[in-house]
């Protein structure tokens, strides 16, 4: 799937307000007239449950609209621009010092 189709705008309206703001987002899943996950930069990912002709979600009393057309089902895999390798780390033994034993 072509990336500029993933591109999507979302429309956050604060609660008690009538005008919102809107946000470039990206969807990364989306499973047709059931719910699609969106990334706003900046946010934890989004899910926007299907509502009869748009997606449309609701955290804390505001609410997030988005009008997406889904052609088939998908899973978008992110892949980061960064070029360092992973760290792993362990978690340090507590107790006395091996030395100490």
């Amino acid at each position: 799937m072509d990336e500029s189709n993933l591109k999507i705008v979302v429309k956050y309206t604060q609660k008690g307000k009538k005008s919102g703001k809107s946000y470039d987002a990206t969807v990364t899943e989306a499973f047709k007239e059931k719910y699609i996950t969106v990334e706003v930069e900046g946010m934890t990912p989004l899910v926007l449950r299907w509502d009869s002709f748009m997606y449309v979600g609701e955290f804390f009393g505001n609410t997030i609209t988005c009008d997406y057309k889904v052609e088939r089902d998908f899973k978008a895999n992110k892949i980061s621009a960064s070029s360092q390798p992973y760290i792993s780390i362990e978690r340090k033994k507590s107790g006395r010092p091996e030395s100490k034993r």
